[in-house]
């Protein structure tokens, strides 16, 4: 853990954070959504379609908490009280938490845990997974969604903003980190998020056009993916005792 981390600065950083923020959903959160729920059609699969009992780890405003609710009941955690607050006032039936997701130690388990765009942002990200692996029942899963270091210079070039703690992992690093999961998933979405660099050439407009035109865009994006060249990676892993 970085032991210049001052938790309280991070709350108050989210708590500034979350006041105003919009709840309609930017497109790529959509997507986000998108990839989520494909991983737990893959759950239910192989739990059965059954209630399922889920945590929300780092909900922040809570809309995917709400999302969440179509497959079970839900535990929503977040360290920010005032997103907390927000997202307790809009959904109501969701059992929303205040608690510091790196040693949240509750006398209960889940079916599935879920956490999106989260574990970039959290300075002791090996506390993070232990907190998982606290969580899950034996045989419970792991959904997770978290940007691709591999890209983030991409990313840095088009400016789009940062949040206090930005730990981005390659998507070996994120294996080595959730070593304990066996992985069922693990793949990198949205190639075409910005045109500076390599992406010039990767996602010219006119390339993709012709290989939209030509019916060759889903081979492009295996190879891309294969390549580690995606914004966002997702990870689905089932944890054993």
């Amino acid at each position: 853990m970085n032991l210049d981390f001052d938790i309280d600065e991070h709350r108050n950083y989210y708590d500034a954070y979350w006041t105003g923020h919009k709840q309609r959903l930017n497109f790529h959160e959509i997507i986000r959504l998108s990839e989520i729920l494909r991983a737990i059609v893959k759950v239910i699969e192989t739990t059965g379609n059954k209630p399922l009992r889920i945590c929300d780890l780092g909900c922040g405003r809570g809309w995917l908490a709400n999302e969440l609710t179509k497959f079970g009941s839900v535990v929503a955690v977040d360290l920010s009280a005032t997103g907390v607050a927000l997202a307790n006032e809009r959904w109501p039936h969701i059992d929303f938490r205040v608690a510091d997701i790196t040693n949240w130690r509750p006398d209960e388990q889940f079916d599935l845990v879920v956490s999106s765009e989260v574990l970039e942002h959290v300075p002791d990200q090996t506390g993070f997974a232990s907190t998982v692996g606290h969580l899950l029942r034996d045989g419970g899963h792991l959904v997770l969604t978290t940007p691709n270091r591999n890209v983030k210079s991409a990313w840095d070039r088009g400016n789009q903003g940062h949040q206090l703690v930005e730990k981005w992992l390659t998507p070996r690093e994120l294996r080595r980190l959730l070593a304990d999961a066996e992985g069922i998933l693990h793949k990198t979405f949205i190639f075409d998020f910005g045109y500076t660099g390599l992406l010039r050439v990767t996602s010219a407009p006119k390339l993709l056009r012709l290989l939209d035109g030509t019916g060759t865009r889903p081979l492009y994006d295996v190879i891309r993916n294969a390549m580690g060249m995606g914004l966002y990676q997702i990870f689905l892993g089932r944890y054993s005792a």
